[in-house]
């Protein structure tokens, strides 16, 4: 079976292909500006960050907002991830330690996996359908290091008040049966879910109390004006006193100075035929699982009895075709029975990220708000971002200012792209010799 958008990048994904039928039930309907309108707040960008900034705001009364999206909400890659909701940074947490010490860094993880909690409460309270799955997520270990993974778990407790449950080899196959893995981890309160329906389901929130989303609006040029900000459209213009950019990995000329810092960067994900009994048996509990690599593989089973595979990080944008044939190979390296198994939907997509591996949250000299560099945080950092802005937006800048250390860097352009690219070959390469040393000493 082969998908639309099959022929090139980035690929149609299976969360869109679910969507297109169901587009107009779930009430979210909107479309491009034309002529000009005046708000307090103007959101540039429909992804996930843009969408939490709109939801916390209106949660805070604040609903003279406007958002703008190029395409659709959650076109870009906050609807084409693997779904996973769990705490942390892209920063590893040994890495925030060591920035801001033990602490601060207590504090700022804290603040992740608060938001986890958020987002399922919303998911609740607002009745979006986006199959959220509360059997939670897995850290399994690829290199047979017992004592260290159980090692790390005490030490996120004692330095992050970071609850990560230690599964043993014999109690991790009670979640994934997998010849590949040692032992595991386990993150109390995680979920996983399909990121579209979910921020789909905000958008229509959003509409119904009164925003206005323009999608299919590519913005083309933002200006400081007499009393905030004009921003102009091919039909259209946004008069606002405040505006937050948030555009992602799909946009680096709207403010350069800010977005020069983003580093785009390609992920893979696909999503088999229906496994029937198969995958239960694989997963006997449909948790979310991804490894202790660098570039790890990360999977989960959807509601129909499919498994989405996801996995490798790079430079390049490759064909759906191209993503079948790579990631066939590494899912038949964790489940060897899968190996005749056809992906039938396969798509990439760009994340954004920051040299520091930490999101870019603050405000530029001339006053606008950015929220920017998601790539690898996920869904909750996310939404957290959502958070810290509508808090700044109202007169609260206590947790944005916390963020001011990490400032936007320049990524070096395509030069940066090369450096990024020779990084990752050499981490692989690392956990390549590590797997087998790892495989020597089980001999």
């Amino acid at each position: 079976m082969m998908t639309q958008g099959d022929e090139g990048w980035p690929g149609q994904s299976w969360y869109e292909s679910q969507a297109d039928a169901s587009v107009d039930e779930s009430g979210l309907a909107s479309d491009p500006l034309v002529g000009e309108r005046f708000f307090d707040v103007a959101i540039v960008g429909g992804g996930l960050a843009g969408i939490s900034t709109a939801i916390s705001l209106l949660e805070r009364g604040v609903d003279s907002i406007c958002l703008l999206e190029a395409e659709r909400p959650g076109s870009g890659a906050s609807g084409r991830n693997g779904g996973f909701v769990f705490a942390g940074y892209s920063l590893s947490n040994d890495g925030l330690i060591g920035q801001v010490g033990t602490d601060d860094a207590a504090v700022l993880h804290g603040w992740t996996q608060d938001t986890v909690a958020l987002i399922r409460r919303r998911i609740d309270r607002l009745g979006i359908a986006c199959q959220a799955n509360d059997a939670g997520v897995v850290l399994a270990d690829w290199f047979g290091d017992d004592a260290r993974l159980q090692d790390f778990s005490a030490r996120m407790g004692e330095t992050l008040g970071f609850r990560l449950d230690f599964l043993s080899r014999e109690r991790l196959r009670q979640f994934v049966d997998s010849p590949r893995y040692g032992a595991g981890l386990f993150e109390p309160g995680s979920f996983h879910f399909n990121p579209l329906q979910h921020i789909r389901g905000l958008a229509r929130t959003l509409q119904q109390a009164g925003v206005a989303i323009h999608d299919r609006t590519p913005v083309r040029r933002i200006e400081r004006s007499e009393g905030g900000w004009t921003v102009h459209c091919d039909r259209g213009r946004v008069r606002a006193g405040e505006i937050v950019l948030a555009t992602g990995g799909y946009d680096q000329k709207l403010r350069p100075p800010v977005q020069r810092a983003l580093q785009p960067i390609a992920t893979y994900i696909a999503v088999t035929e229906p496994l029937d009994g198969r995958l239960a048996d694989l997963l006997p509990r449909p948790v979310a699982v991804y490894d202790t690599r660098f570039a790890f593989d990360y999977f989960r089973p959807l509601p129909d009895g499919r498994l989405l595979w996801g996995g490798r990080i790079s430079i390049a944008d490759r064909s759906p075709a191209a993503i079948r044939r790579l990631l066939a190979g590494d899912l038949s390296k964790v489940f060897p029975g899968l190996a005749d198994v056809r992906f039938e939907h396969a798509w990439g997509g760009w994340m954004s990220y920051a040299r520091h591996e930490m999101p870019l949250l603050g405000r530029c000299h001339d006053g606008l708000w950015y929220a920017l560099a998601f790539g690898g945080h996920g869904m909750a950092t996310t939404t957290l971002a959502g958070e810290i802005l509508a808090e700044a937006l109202t007169g609260q800048g206590e947790r944005i200012d916390c963020f001011r250390r990490w400032q936007p860097v320049w990524a070096g352009g395509l030069a940066g792209r090369a450096v990024v690219q020779s990084r990752y070959w050499w981490l692989q390469a690392r956990d390549y010799w590590r797997e087998k040393r790892s495989f020597r000493q089980k001999r």
